[in-house]
């Protein structure tokens, strides 16, 4: 079964490659499509290297939607931000390298949408934590999909009433 990437709320390329590799579990039915992502990109035996990383980028992801900032998914994401080089563009601009491997390059293109400025809109959902971009005006999304759980969570919260009301 391969990773339900048709949500509405695809980020723009390059954060996409950010928004697939944090996507590559589905911790609702306990399905983890990282082993084949790895492979795709030639880094079977990066498997604990990979996870760690994606679920500090998930940390920080849940950051831009109103968690608080886990310290040591930020501590991670800097170590792997620190094997990155940093680049002084033609326009003044300060720019990340490329990196060495595909894990690399998700830090850079992370990196990258928070120097400009397109990292506080890729979220994670507060309910089952999948990955989202958020393309409200006013940056307020907290549901990578009001079908899905922006419904469960306003049912449950009807529902709680109505039992408290009882």
């Amino acid at each position: 079964m391969s990773p339900r990437y048709d949500v509405p709320k695809a980020a723009p390329e390059p954060l996409r490659e950010v928004q697939q590799f944090v996507n590559s579990v589905d911790l609702e039915h306990e399905l983890d499509w990282l082993p084949d992502w790895l492979d795709e990109r030639g880094l079977g035996g990066a498997l604990e290297r990979a996870r760690s990383l994606r679920e500090a980028l998930r940390a920080l992801a849940l950051a831009n939607n109103g968690a608080a900032v886990d310290q040591p998914a930020l501590e991670l994401v800097n170590s792997a931000a620190a094997r990155l080089p940093l680049q002084l563009g033609p326009d003044g601009q300060l720019r990340v390298g490329e990196g060495r491997d595909a894990l690399d390059a998700v830090v850079a293109i992370a990196l990258g949408a928070m120097l400009d400025g397109s990292w506080p809109r890729l979220k994670a959902c507060r309910n089952c934590c999948w990955s989202f971009y958020d393309y409200s005006p006013n940056r307020s999304a907290t549901w990578c999909s009001m079908q899905l759980c922006g419904n469960r969570k306003k049912t449950r919260a009807y529902r709680s009433r109505r039992r408290r009301e009882a």
